[in-house]
């Protein structure tokens, strides 16, 4: 059984505030320093310590190496008789799955491809560093106070290898994210379901660009490539 923490309590100099989410690998938390300045804690479940542990060990090595706002600083690791983790830098915003699902933000054209070159930055900055993050999904990317976006939980990034771990996944996961949000706006009829590029308000180049990040219609060699095309597309509309 895993032992829970209880508001107030001190780990590594933080107090904690309360849980903000649990998942199947662990528990996380929201707590504050004597600064004022806050962190995520991540309690590792017992019965996942081994599949936990080689997350944890990829997230700090990874997370370590980064030195930018977009993402999380990692802060330490923490372990007693009965609980280990580790400590990440908490970042204020919301996430996009709470924009889409808890307040229906419905996603302009206009603001999407903002969205796109935010995320096209953040893989940039991450393949000068050689990591592919393998994981950008609504629940990991956060729009701070700022405007600003930040990538967030680096369980599932790696090491780029060009075998097992290329960067073309991280170009997919783009794609896929884009197509969430051109959803917001879409109006549902009853006629029988559709796959994406033929529901959605989309020109042929929108819908040729998003297959391409997909690996479907041919493939983009770099971040240039699709930057270069995403700005002929901005430039159409």
């Amino acid at each position: 059984m895993d032992k829970y923490y209880k508001t107030k309590e001190i780990v590594n100099g933080y107090s904690i505030i309360k849980m903000i989410g649990q998942g199947r690998y662990g528990i996380a938390y929201l707590a504050i320093n004597d600064k004022d300045e806050k962190c995520v804690i991540k309690q590792l479940k017992r019965k996942m310590l081994k599949q936990t542990r080689e997350k944890l060990f990829y997230e700090q090595k990874i997370l370590k190496s980064l030195n930018d706002p977009k993402f999380p600083k990692f802060i330490s690791t923490f372990k007693d008789k009965k609980r280990e983790g580790y400590i990440l830098e908490y970042i204020e915003g919301k996430v996009f799955e709470d924009l889409l699902v808890k307040d229906r933000y419905k996603f302009s054209k206009e603001e999407i491809y903002k969205v796109a070159d935010e995320l096209l930055e953040i893989v940039e900055i991450l393949q000068k560093n050689n990591i592919v993050h393998r994981d950008i999904r609504l629940p990991n990317v956060i729009i701070k106070k700022n405007k600003e976006i930040a990538l967030i939980d680096f369980g599932l990034a790696r090491i780029i290898d060009n075998k097992k771990y290329v960067k073309e996944i991280d170009y997919w996961f783009i794609a896929d994210f884009l197509i969430r949000l051109y959803y917001s706006s879409y109006k549902a009829t009853d006629e029988e379901e559709k796959p994406w590029f033929e529901e959605l308000d989309l020109n042929l180049e929108e819908k040729t660009f998003l297959k391409k990040l997909m690996g479907v219609e041919g493939s983009y060699q770099n971040i240039e490539e699709i930057r270069s095309q995403l700005e002929k597309i901005k430039n159409m509309n």
